[in-house]
């Protein structure tokens, strides 16, 4: 499973923070040949905009820097129960796995209103 690379990618400047990280598609009530990646989006400063997950569109980034749309959903997954601090992400971004998928440069890209730019983010494991 795919998960257990543990792929993950932070966007951070000085008005919004962007984390993602490689979910279990199946945990998430989505088909098994998904990708599917928890995003958590936040402000960086009390003057910035508070950005929702509505503000963007994210695009799966392959190795030949071809842009692959992804859909949204809410995230739906249980709360732990234990003592630990845990950020709950503001959704799950997802598309169908595709062959050109190479994961030595995998990248998420997105689009946020308020920069009018697309902005990648690399991923790591």
């Amino acid at each position: 499973m795919l998960k257990n690379f543990g792929y993950d990618g932070v966007y951070k400047d000085g008005d919004i923070s962007v984390n993602l990280l490689l979910e279990n598609p199946l945990e998430h009530n989505l088909d098994a040949t998904e990708l599917a990646f928890s995003v958590k989006v936040g402000a960086r400063n009390a003057g910035t905009v508070t950005p929702r997950l509505e503000d963007f569109t994210f695009y799966i980034m392959d190795e030949v820097n071809n842009l692959h749309n992804t859909g949204i959903a809410p995230y739906l997954g249980n709360i732990p129960e234990d003592d630990e601090p845990v950020q709950i992400p503001d959704g799950i971004i997802h598309t169908s796995f595709k062959h050109d998928f190479l994961f030595q440069d995998l990248r998420i890209a997105f689009y946020y209103r308020h920069f009018k730019q697309i902005t990648i983010i690399e991923l790591k494991h």
